[in-house]
């Protein structure tokens, strides 16, 4: 196991001293020094991400055991005991494994759910703590393994980004003997919710989301397209399908039109009287949107518009977020 101190400040203390060379020389040396010292950033686990975004497109049972699959084989930075400002830290660590080095955080939702942090990439680990932090670079079964004995009830993938995983104890203790999870439950979620761990951390609580290709057809897109961007209100829109909480997985998805809104008063019934206006706008040709079912719905979360973006899963945005560095760019720095 490497142990990796990403992006976070340098401490200045820990510096290698050279007593045996003159002040010129350590003068020389210093930048080259130091930028030995830093280590470099982990290859970011790819093939994970990319199992996981197609899972978010389209939830079937092969695209589950890929998630599944690579989580075992992928190498993932493991947060460790060191909380970020406004998260409280629960018994960081404890119990978390027989290596006694290894002080994992464990840490707390505001419903109490317990939990415990890793990371595909030091990029997403940096959207999650921007200030740096300590983690630990480890296999994806020996993670599972490490925190089997803990009292973390859920793992969180790359909280703090979309998609992201959440896995129970059942999971990730099967997860750890090497067992890929049969569930009827995709562990692949989207951020739609700030507080991730709790939203997600039983079987079926909580609403999925996914954004299978086919939701809607390229004529129904380009007609979307074209509806949506008559409303002043409406500043941002994908295509995707919901599944209620509780639903079945193979009848309950429901295709849904997600919107981004200014100048609506934040009020129920005025948002869902717009939505509904505008859902009766687009079923007006039914040339375009005959005897198919779809809902229209708000979502303001800004990291939602921006997993959006990061996932090609944009149909209109007239005012687009500023996106983060690139992986490469964030390297260099």
């Amino acid at each position: 196991m490497v142990l990796k101190n990403l992006f976070g400040k340098k401490d200045q203390s820990k510096k290698i001293e050279n007593t045996n060379t003159s002040t010129s020389e350590n003068q020389e040396d210093s930048s080259q020094s130091e930028a030995a010292q830093q280590p470099s950033e982990p290859t970011p686990a790819v093939h994970l991400e990319t199992a996981m975004v197609d899972n978010a497109r389209n939830d079937t049972a092969e695209t589950r055991a890929k998630v599944y699959q690579e989580l075992l084989f992928s190498d993932l930075l493991l947060a460790l005991s060191d909380s970020a400002p406004g998260e409280e830290d629960a018994d960081a660590g404890k119990n978390a494994g027989a290596n006694p080095s290894v002080n994992v955080a464990i840490l707390a939702n505001s419903q109490g759910v317990q939990f415990a942090a890793a990371f595909t990439s030091a990029a997403a680990a940096r959207r999650w703590r921007a200030e740096g932090g300590q983690y630990v670079s480890i296999r994806g079964q020996d993670v599972f393994k490490l925190l089997e004995p803990s009292p973390a009830e859920v793992i969180v993938l790359n909280p703090g980004s979309a998609p992201f995983i959440v896995l129970n104890k059942v999971e990730y203790r099967q997860l750890a003997m090497g067992i890929v999870p049969q569930t009827q439950r995709s562990p692949v979620q989207l951020n739609v919710s700030p507080d991730q761990a709790g939203a997600a951390s039983g079987q079926n609580e909580g609403m999925q989301i996914a954004f299978p290709p086919d939701a809607f057809n390229d004529i129904q897109k380009e007609h979307a397209l074209k509806i949506l961007s008559s409303f002043e209100n409406i500043e941002a829109a994908a295509l995707g399908a919901i599944l209620p909480p509780n639903a079945a997985q193979d009848s309950g998805w429901l295709r849904t039109v997600f919107l981004r809104v200014i100048g609506l008063e934040e009020n129920q019934e005025k948002v869902q009287s717009f939505c509904l206006n505008v859902r009766d706008s687009m079923r007006k040709d039914n040339d375009y949107f005959v005897e198919t079912q779809f809902e229209v719905g708000v979502m303001p979360d800004p990291n939602f518009w921006l997993a959006m973006h990061q996932n090609n899963f944009i149909l209109l945005d007239k005012n687009p977020p500023q996106m983060p560095p690139s992986e490469s760019t964030a390297v260099q720095h």
